[in-house]
């Protein structure tokens, strides 16, 4: 029970970013089923809330996954605003302050009570969510630079249009900065919404499942760029070595807050290491990573038709030839 408990406390902090307030929530629920004498409000406070705790996390996902699939994992946390957290928490500490019958007790109670609401919660001044923005788009700077970059090469020598491939969880940037890029995957590749995933976007699926993988499966990824004729691929360093030697030089940290899985099959990373040593002529690890101009590092990737173009931070950006 303890393990199931602390199951929900995490999903639910994944997923609204409200640090130990489920936490607090589940104390609530305790205190005011064995403490509280007021059968009223167990009734429309400890009933109800034990209902949507199991029908959330008990019935839904039963239903969903035995006999008809109505949400996916986007959605699902969505459903943990039913809980009505903030209300039911402070509601359980005026009837716990109240509880006490002393003057002094009660005002030591309420100084004891405050900083552990506070400290539950998170910080939002340093929470990844509301760090100041970086330019008027509100997007992060990096992929901006990206952007231009990209777009500026295709209205010089192209149609203007840059057709990019990149990890899932930095698309939104793109999709909201310039309409002149296209992504080869959105939300059809990751959820189905807008049309119903067909033979022929299977490809675009299971490259957008790769692509954030530490080590991606590129035959996968170059047969789409292919079928969708992308133009360019961004890999983020931090996360992705191809089974080969890291040039995470600048100690770039993973994002605390990522919800999936990263690790990568077995056997793509021993066929995609064995296929870019072949190719680079490597002789050893070492042999597949080469030295840019700048003075950082990028993987010769020439084995997939990749020519590297440039790094940015944590980024690096190559061209589909």
């Amino acid at each position: 029970m303890k393990d199931y408990i602390l199951d929900i406390v995490h999903l639910n902090n994944d997923f609204t970013g409200n640090g130990m307030y489920m936490a607090l929530y589940f104390t609530t629920l305790l205190f005011i089923a064995f403490y509280l004498k007021d059968s009223q409000l167990k009734k429309v406070i400890l009933y109800p809330s034990m209902i949507l705790l199991a029908g959330i996390y008990l019935c839904a996902p039963a239903v969903n996954r035995f006999v008809f699939s109505f949400y996916d994992d986007e959605v699902r946390g969505r459903f943990s605003w039913l809980f009505m957290v903030p209300a039911i928490v402070a509601t359980g500490c005026v009837f716990m302050v109240r509880g006490v019958r002393e003057k002094k007790q009660q005002i030591l109670l309420t100084m004891a009570i405050i900083p552990v609401i506070f400290f539950s919660g998170v910080f939002q001044i340093t929470d990844y969510r509301f760090q100041k923005a970086e330019n008027l788009y509100k997007l992060p700077q990096v992929c901006i630079d990206i952007a231009d970059d990209i777009l500026a090469e295709q209205r010089n020598g192209g149609d203007g249009v840059a057709k990019l491939i990149v990890p899932y969880e930095i698309a939104y940037a793109f999709r909201q900065y310039d309409t002149d890029i296209e992504l080869m995957f959105g939300e059809d590749a990751t959820y189905g919404r807008i049309w119903d995933l067909r033979q022929a976007a299977l490809d675009s699926v299971w490259a957008c499942e790769t692509m954030v993988k530490s080590c991606p499966d590129m035959e996968l990824v170059m047969n789409a760029a292919k079928h969708y004729g992308m133009e360019y691929v961004v890999f983020d360093c931090t996360y992705t070595d191809f089974g080969l030697e890291s040039i995470n030089d600048r100690g770039y940290t993973e994002d605390e807050n990522f919800v999936g899985d990263r690790t990568p099959d077995p056997e793509v990373v021993k066929r995609m290491s064995a296929v870019i040593a072949i190719e680079s002529g490597a002789v050893s690890e070492g042999d597949t990573v080469r030295e840019n101009e700048t003075g950082g590092r990028h993987w010769d990737l020439s084995a997939f038709g990749l020519e590297y173009m440039g790094t940015y931070e944590r980024y690096l950006l190559y061209r589909i030839r």
